[in-house]
């Protein structure tokens, strides 16, 4: 038994072969792939890109460019040292990413502490908190101490996430703290 999906296929794909003329323009062809496009889609197909691979791809990696210390509740870390901008979503003078598109987007962050020292943040959409991450370097440890968070967002075009102290941050190490995301 055919299914009324496989009918519908059938019947466009004849209907292109039926209309293939050798003495057919580009013009001409453009505008029939256009009309069977459309009858696709309607069908409930997606269209697919025509962007080379690797366009279009929204990701970013920064790193503190210095070393912060004694930063006030809820300022906003600034990862300087941007590795990675495709796209040009995060901007490394404010600290904030602003999404070009609407879309899911994963965020990950990392904060390294001198000893005695502790640094706590906070991922926020649009000034809304959505996560949280403690280092504490605990007072008679000699090691430095590193932590990390994740967060998976869904953002509409032009909101912004930041990270930004929770309470007050003693101390973040210069180079070893960073901010990356991406478009999933």
């Amino acid at each position: 038994m055919i299914s009324m999906l496989t009918i519908r296929v059938m019947l466009v794909l004849m209907a292109i072969l039926t209309e293939l003329d050798a003495k057919e323009t580009t013009q001409d062809f453009i505008s029939k792939y256009n009309k069977y496009n459309t009858v696709c889609r309607g069908m409930g197909y997606e269209s697919r890109s025509c962007k080379r691979k690797g366009q279009g791809i929204i990701a970013f990696h920064a790193r503190t460019s210095s070393t912060l210390k004694n930063i006030g509740n809820q300022a906003v870390v600034v990862f300087g040292k941007v590795t990675l901008n495709s796209g040009s979503a995060y901007n490394g003078n404010t600290g904030i990413f602003t999404a070009p598109t609407d879309g899911i987007y994963s965020f990950t962050w990392t904060i390294l502490t001198h000893p005695g020292y502790y640094f706590n943040t906070e991922i926020v959409i649009n000034g809304n908190i959505v996560g949280y991450n403690n280092v504490d370097g605990k007072s008679n440890s000699s090691q430095y101490e590193a932590s990390s968070a994740t967060a998976v967002i869904r953002m509409k075009k032009k909101d912004k996430v930041w990270i930004r102290t929770h309470g007050a941050g003693s101390y973040a190490y210069k180079y070893w703290s960073s901010f990356s995301g991406f478009q999933l």
